[in-house]
């Protein structure tokens, strides 16, 4: 009979996530540094991360994770606060996703590129 320990009801839960959870974790690493500084981040530093997610994104053309990245800017808009400059927001984070659609990656590139900035500046962010 072939021995199992993640079966054998003497070992536990514990040692069934030792050798089996190691496995499946090793096929998705944990970049410890960046979960640390996502973590600590404010408001306005994740909106920073978005925009050069999504820059990062445009450069290597990965359309599905670009967009994921553009509605991640639209969910954090504040439509209720913001007015006039949420919808402006969600206008140009539109235009951006219909570049995208299109394969327009350096426009698309341009556009991110360019709030991005303005956001650094306009938040006094480094």
């Amino acid at each position: 009979m072939e021995h199992q320990p993640y079966n054998n009801p003497q070992y536990g839960t514990q040692l069934r996530q030792q050798t089996v959870t190691p496995a499946v974790e090793a096929t998705k690493p944990v970049n410890i540094y960046l979960q640390q500084k996502i973590m600590t981040a404010s408001p306005e530093e994740l909106i920073k991360y978005l925009y050069d997610a999504g820059i990062i994104a445009c450069k290597r053309k990965q359309k599905s994770k670009a967009l994921e990245v553009l509605q991640e800017l639209i969910n954090a808009l504040r439509f209720d606060q913001g007015g006039d400059i949420a919808m402006n927001f969600y206008r140009t984070y539109s235009a951006i996703t219909d570049l995208i659609g299109r394969n327009e990656w350096d426009r698309a590139i341009a556009m991110l590129t360019e709030i991005r900035q303005s956001w650094v500046t306009a938040m006094n962010l480094v």
